[in-house]
């Protein structure tokens, strides 16, 4: 009986051996000559490093959509006062006469009468230049946006007057016939030419052709000079 407890004895301090070896190997082995207590310790730790380097990860990256949606809005914002900018530029440069343009509007076409008639060569209605001058003014009247003699644009200093035998329109000679294209409303155009004893009958009886024809869609060059102002200025 006290054989048994000997050999008892002995296999608990071999077992007790053995275990005790298998810890150290472990230790030794995986977990870096640490307990596993101190293992755990360590990567609760470690754990918890990243996890709060993730949640500032997240507040960077919450801070630059931030930024990144302030700078789209102010782009946005820039666009829309860029886009302002150019119409308002472009509505200006239609008034000025920068541009070409279209619409409805009016032909208006005026010659000299044919040598034959009973007029012969006597009328030339580039002396009479004046009824050009008082049917433009009548065109003006009747709300033109856009008027043009053959295919020079009229603008703020335009000048229609004789030269040479010639008019002068933006300095370039022109001669009978003239085509003097208006864009507006049509009918108001048409009507403020023809009405009784108006600048198409004074035309007509002097002798001259004229023909006013409504058109649905007429296309104005843009002026092709230049305007330099020298002493006027905008006041402050």
């Amino acid at each position: 009986m006290k054989k048994d407890y000997i050999w008892i004895g002995i296999g608990c301090v071999i077992l007790g051996v053995f275990i005790s070896f298998q810890m150290k190997f472990v230790q030794g082995t995986y977990l870096n000559g640490t307990t596993p207590t101190q293992k755990t310790t360590e990567i609760l730790n470690e754990l918890s490093a990243v996890k709060s380097e993730k949640e500032e990860l997240l507040s960077q990256i919450e801070t630059l959509e931030s930024q990144l949606g302030d700078i789209q809005g102010s782009a946005a914002n820039e666009n829309a006062v860029i886009k302002g900018l150019t119409e308002e530029l472009n509505r200006f440069k239609n008034f000025a006469g920068m541009t070409k343009v279209q619409g409805q509007g009016i032909l208006v076409t005026i010659d000299n009468p044919p040598q034959d008639s009973s007029y012969g060569v006597d009328l030339n209605i580039n002396y009479d230049y004046k009824l050009i001058l008082e049917l433009i003014n009548e065109l003006n009247s009747a709300g033109a946006e856009a008027i043009s003699i053959n295919d020079q644009r009229m603008v703020n200093n335009t000048e229609v007057r004789f030269a040479s035998s010639q008019i002068n329109v933006n300095t370039v000679p022109l001669t009978a016939p003239f085509t003097i294209k208006a864009i507006g409303n049509s009918r108001t155009l048409q009507g403020a030419l023809n009405q009784r004893f108006g600048i198409v009958s004074t035309i007509r009886a002097m002798g001259y052709y004229i023909e006013v024809k409504e058109v649905d869609n007429l296309e104005l060059p843009a002026f092709n000079g230049s305007i330099k102002f020298y002493y006027a200025t905008p006041v402050k």
